[in-house]
């Protein structure tokens, strides 16, 4: 995230970061009529609110523009992070639209996505602060948006729901919520878009399903060209992958050996093509590039863009200004400018999206109690348990004494060793680190033995990590808004959720 806000990667994205005057002059040739009638069908088949077609109103308009982000369609919604990304996606357009050129924000389902196992699951922490994982017996690499919505489904999660420790009143808004929006749905997909348009349609978001049959064959110009020349985007990736690495950076895509950017979905299942230089090929079949189109024209939705093609079929067929991301995704994007480019498709600004982090009120005690704040917890979480627990039992100032002795002590004693031999001074300064570390070791040792000593003070810092950071990783990366619905209140969760501004971490009370 530094590093594109400071533009040490500049090269690698069409527009500077913040440069929204820029993104919303981008050229966007689109076909909205088509465009805004698909996306009015989905919204009346998932009973989308009333702000939902204003927006679409606005999107009919020629000098419109959409904000867009984007996510797989886990189970109650994924990680909590998805609501960040929308609301930003939200607030932003909010900010950038006029009466002349209206914004409106857009929600991209990852319905194509064959990933099963990543959006099987949820993470609910209930009263007890007991970590649940929930998850559904969803088939293995097919398409969510193919995954057709078992009855069952809804019994299984709302009675595991119900064996949770939760608000009994919360509990029945909750499985009101997801009743009501699973009888609307027939896909797993379609399940997901309607809890974001019953939660943030109000709110005016659009949701878009790719694989919907009016929508899919609005790809048609990136899906042709792609399999003309199915190695341009690939190289175009590969070599950005270099550049990055050069640059000093990890990147995120690599396209193996033979590899495109299309799948092909065979007998139900989303498969990778691989081209020879003359045929494109699966495991269970060759298709020379006229058997591809053919497909493409009798099922518009059986050929699906990878990774690094997906957002240029996104942008070819929306007006987007601006795409909101998280850190992944951040990082994956600089690696497609080159694929934008080969298929004339203006590369839209990107946008780090919020992050946020629910503080239940058993957190924000121990967090005053102890004088500590998430953004330290969040950089070293042992560190400052340590810090906190040494402090409490009047060890602290005997480290820092130690150290600041330790330092006075070797300052002198290299001043003494450089008058008689400056090339003793380099072993003078390993000596001083190899005790460092040994201090530091001590210093672990010893808030280790008082937390074992200190039940107390234990559970408190116990509590606070299964909070903030559950299974070692930070809350909105794991943990399902639908935990906060059960303990607060839809209502309540989504306020806070809303009150985010575009950019930057937030620490969201309830």
């Amino acid at each position: 995230m530094s590093a594109y806000r400071e533009q040490q990667l500049a090269a690698f994205y069409a527009l500077a970061p913040g440069d929204t005057s820029s993104a919303l002059e981008l050229p966007r040739d689109i076909d909205r009529q088509s465009l805004v009638k698909a996306l009015s069908r989905y919204a009346k088949k998932l009973a989308a609110p009333k702000a939902v077609f204003e927006s679409l109103e606005k999107l009919g308009e020629s000098d419109s523009r959409v904000v867009v982000t984007g996510q797989q369609a886990g189970l109650l919604l994924g990680p909590s992070y998805t609501l960040s990304k929308a609301v930003t996606a939200i607030k932003l357009a909010r900010d950038l639209s006029s009466d002349d050129k209206p914004v409106v924000p857009i929600f991209w389902v990852a319905s194509q996505d064959h990933d099963t196992e990543e959006i099987d699951h949820s993470y609910i922490l209930d009263l007890d602060e007991t970590l649940h994982r929930l998850e559904l017996d969803l088939p293995a690499a097919k398409p969510a948006g193919r995954i057709r919505l078992e009855p069952n489904w809804l019994d299984n999660l709302t009675e595991e729901l119900a064996g949770l420790n939760s608000v009994s009143a919360h509990l029945d808004d909750v499985k009101t919520l997801l009743s009501e929006t699973a009888a609307l749905s027939e896909t797993y997909a379609d399940w997901f878009a309607a809890l974001l348009y019953r939660l943030l349609g109000p709110q005016g978001l659009i949701v878009i399903n790719p694989l919907e049959p009016d929508v899919a064959p609005l790809f048609e110009s990136v899906i042709e060209r792609e399999i003309a020349n199915p190695s341009t985007s690939v190289n175009a990736i590969n070599e950005a992958a270099t550049a990055i690495k050069d640059a000093g950076f990890s990147p995120q895509l690599g396209r193996g050996e033979n590899a495109t950017n299309l799948f092909l979905e065979e007998d139900g299942e989303r498969t990778l093509l691989r081209f020879d230089g003359a045929e494109f090929y699966t495991e269970k079949a060759h298709y020379s590039p006229d058997d591809l189109l053919g497909h493409f024209k009798v099922d518009p939705s059986l050929i699906t863009p990878a990774a690094g093609l997906r957002p240029i079929t996104q942008d070819a067929i929306l007006p987007t200004a601006i795409t909101v991301v998280g850190p992944g995704e951040l990082r994956y994007f600089a690696q497609i400018k080159g694929v934008y480019e080969g298929h004339n498709v203006a590369m839209p600004l990107i946008w780090p999206r919020a992050s946020a982090t629910v503080l239940e009120p058993p957190v924000v005690r121990i967090m005053d109690k102890f004088d500590l704040t998430y953004e330290h917890l969040a950089a070293n979480f042992e560190a400052e348990k340590e810090r906190v627990l040494l402090r409490l039992h009047g060890h602290a100032d005997a480290f820092s004494e130690t150290l600041d002795s330790l330092d006075s002590s070797l300052e002198k004693l290299i001043h003494h060793i450089e008058a008689i031999d400056p090339t003793l001074k380099g072993s003078i300064e390993k000596g001083e680190g190899y005790l460092r570390r040994t201090l530091e070791i001590f210093k672990t040792k010893s808030a280790r033995a008082i937390a074992e000593q200190d039940d107390t003070y234990a559970r408190q810092f116990d509590r606070l990590e299964a909070h903030l950071f559950p299974l070692g990783t930070p809350q909105e990366r794991l943990i399902s808004p639908f935990s906060f619905f059960l303990k607060f209140g839809i209502v309540p969760v989504m306020d806070a959720f809303l009150s985010l501004r575009t950019e930057g971490h937030h620490e969201l009370q309830v």
